[in-house]
């Protein structure tokens, strides 16, 4: 299942039986990809449990290949010390491949399965959790539970099942029936416990290009006691992206397009 921001969210017990995505919601949810591409402008406030804000900015870039399949790119333009880092989640089944280039090590490495749950740049996204809102990570088990209200918007509750490969055991999601947005994901670690929470308040979705997206969403760590704020500053959706962005051998050398809104 693939969704442009948040994915799943889960909250029952791992022995109940499950099935596929149900079909109303893999529908819903298909309205809000792109055809063939799209690209963003981004801004990361991650703070800690002091208070201390990091700012970073970002492109991310998408681009849907064959069998439905997608691949997604991310550039980091600031803070200086890491300008120039690239990240790239290829989708596969079961399991996609991750790749992330450092300037200052000059190559390419694999992220790992032991490395999925670690953070990127300080944030509180882990790899996993990128994969997640970018639309790439797909759970094989879910069951929807019946209908409910939140911020005032009817929504679907889905529950669903990472595999063993995942950093978490459960994952709830709340979608929107309107904008097809999931408005809260709610993951749990293992032990059951709620370890992450994504929201997106209704007012900062936004529509273009036949799409809708969420103009800001908010992941707090309730471990850590920390929380990163995403905000989506420009979107363009049907733009030409270059194959070389999204091959972990050309993509520390491609060229990085600008994103006009």
């Amino acid at each position: 299942m693939k969704i442009l921001l948040p994915a799943l969210l889960t909250v029952c017990s791992l022995t109940t039986s499950a099935a596929e995505i149900p079909e109303v919601i893999k529908s819903c949810l298909h309205r809000n990809l792109p055809e063939t591409t799209s690209a963003q402008s981004i801004e990361l406030r991650a703070r800690d449990r002091s208070g201390y804000e990091q700012v970073l900015e970002a492109d991310v870039y998408w681009k849907r290949y064959a069998q439905d399949q997608a691949r997604v790119m991310m550039y980091f333009r600031e803070p200086a010390d890491i300008r120039g880092a690239r990240f790239l989640v290829v989708e596969k089944q079961p399991q996609s491949d991750m790749y992330i280039y450092m300037p200052s090590l000059f190559k390419v490495r694999r992220v790992t399965s032991r490395n999925i749950a670690n953070s990127i740049m300080g944030t509180d996204f882990s790899y996993e959790d990128f994969e997640r809102i970018q639309g790439i990570l797909s759970d094989l088990h879910a069951e929807q539970f019946p209908d409910d209200t939140l911020a005032g918007r009817a929504v679907y509750v889905l529950m669903s099942y990472p595999p063993e490969s995942s950093g978490y055991v459960k994952v709830a999601t709340y979608i929107d029936k309107e904008s097809c947005i999931p408005l809260k994901t709610e993951l749990y670690e293992i032990g059951h416990e709620l370890r992450k929470q994504l929201s997106i308040d209704p007012a900062a979705i936004r529509h273009q290009g036949g799409i809708s997206y969420p103009s800001e969403l908010v992941v707090k760590d309730l471990k850590q006691k920390t929380e990163t704020r995403l905000i989506i500053r420009n979107v363009s959706v049907g733009t030409e992206l270059s194959d070389d962005l999204f091959d972990a051998e050309k993509m520390k050398q491609a060229e990085i397009p600008a994103i006009v809104p």
